[in-house]
């Protein structure tokens, strides 16, 4: 699906005639799957959304190689970071499936909030927004059990969780069982079993690669029963 990234809520108040030379300044890039959009340590000097697909966030641990962190769904904006602090890719970004992606160069977008202070409050909204995001998964570490932390994961990756940008969301979650362990901070062998019980009672879809949710609600319901 195509998505129109300029009606994402941290543009809310952008007057229609400055998004409209928001708009202009974007250019739409198309990734095959696996297809790296900025690498770690990469030049990094735009913003970026996704417009079709999704983009796989990848961050590196202890000098390991990537690992998934999250997963951006298509509506999703990103890569604010790495511009106003003038540092090169903090993180790498990776095309889920054909994935096709806008990005807006940051000197432009700085030369037109210049003349539209606006822009740069809606700047500090995506910053916050994201930062709420990053925040949020830390803070499901903290949940009780494992089971809940895999159900908190599960519909974050899917955008059924803190997704203040309202992008849209996915029952399809491009992430393997492992994946999935590792940032509820559970075992594989407890993951593999929970998500079998998930499974088990029609919640989850297990699949190679990939997992489906059937069911968001009873998701929500194993974190506030």
């Amino acid at each position: 699906m195509i998505h129109d990234v300029f009606a994402a809520a941290w543009l809310r108040d952008v007057p229609p005639a400055v998004l409209e030379r928001l708009r202009t300044l974007g250019k739409v890039i198309s990734f095959e799957d696996r297809g790296v959009v900025y690498g770690i340590g990469a030049d990094q000097r735009w913003l970026w959304s996704v417009v079709i697909g999704q983009v796989r966030v990848e961050v590196t641990l202890n000098e390991m190689e990537p690992v998934l962190g999250h997963i951006h769904q298509t509506g999703a904006w990103f890569g604010e970071s790495e511009p106003l602090l003038g540092v090169p890719g903090l993180v790498e970004m990776r095309a889920s499936g054909k994935t096709s992606v806008l990005r807006i160069d940051y000197a432009a977008y700085r030369a037109l909030a210049n003349e539209h202070p606006e822009l740069w409050e809606a700047l500090a909204r995506l910053t916050s927004m994201n930062q709420l995001l990053a925040m949020t998964a830390a803070n499901d570490l903290a949940l009780r059990t494992g089971r809940m932390r895999l159900a908190a994961v599960l519909l974050r990756l899917g955008g059924f969780r803190a997704n203040l940008q309202r992008s849209a969301t996915s029952l399809t979650i491009p992430a393997s069982q492992t994946e999935v362990a590792n940032l509820a901070n559970v075992s594989l062998s407890k993951a593999s079993e929970e998500l079998n019980r998930f499974a088990g009672t029609s919640i989850v879809r297990l699949e190679y690669g990939r997992i489906v949710i059937l069911d968001p609600q009873e998701l929500r319901r194993v974190i506030d029963p």
